[in-house]
């Protein structure tokens, strides 16, 4: 009966001795590069809900879906130009057709950096007549700026690096809108 004890005794010892994760990531660079990749695709996974949720908000005119994956400041960003396009008497029915992640860097725990290569289809809808005032397919180099705020990533900035219209003549004397990111 002492042997049991003793072996049950150290079992409890060495569970309890285990290393925390970030110690195990510590010594082990597999773990940490497995725990770098998660929070990775947690930032590429944000950027793709940042999008779906953007195209949304032009779409049916509202951009408080946007709050799901962009800061205040943001999504405040694309209310305004909504708005003005709104004024303009056309909403903005987009489509991302493609997205490569070129690079992404972490500034810091809760900072991140990511360049895309994005390509997006475009319609401007008249509110009145529902007839496409515009319409164009653009290729994008953008770079987003991430914060993490409460465990989760949201995107905070998008810098246009370049913009590649392929039929920037279908314009129709609509003002171009190069903010609808």
């Amino acid at each position: 009966m002492n042997k049991l004890c003793v072996i049950l005794l150290a079992g409890l010892f060495i569970i309890s001795c285990k290393p925390a994760d970030k110690e195990v990531a510590a010594i082990d660079p597999d773990v940490q590069q497995t725990q770098n990749s998660n929070e990775q695709e947690r930032i590429r996974n944000t950027i793709v809900l940042y999008n779906a949720l953007l195209a949304k908000g032009y779409r049916t005119q509202d951009m408080t879906v946007l709050s799901e994956a962009a800061t205040e400041e943001r999504a405040l960003k694309a209310y305004y130009h909504m708005a003005a396009l709104g004024e303009g008497k056309v909403r903005m029915d987009s489509k991302l057709l493609n997205i490569v992640f070129n690079d992404l860097q972490m500034l810091s725990d809760v900072k991140a950096n990511v360049d895309t290569s994005e390509k997006w289809d475009y319609q401007y809808i008249n509110f009145d007549t529902q007839s496409r005032e515009y319409e164009n397919t653009v290729d994008y180099k953008l770079k987003y700026s991430l914060v993490k705020q409460s465990g989760k990533w949201f995107v905070d900035d998008i810098q246009i690096l370049e913009t590649i219209e392929k039929n920037p003549e279908s314009y129709k004397g609509l003002e171009r809108q190069d903010e609808s990111k």
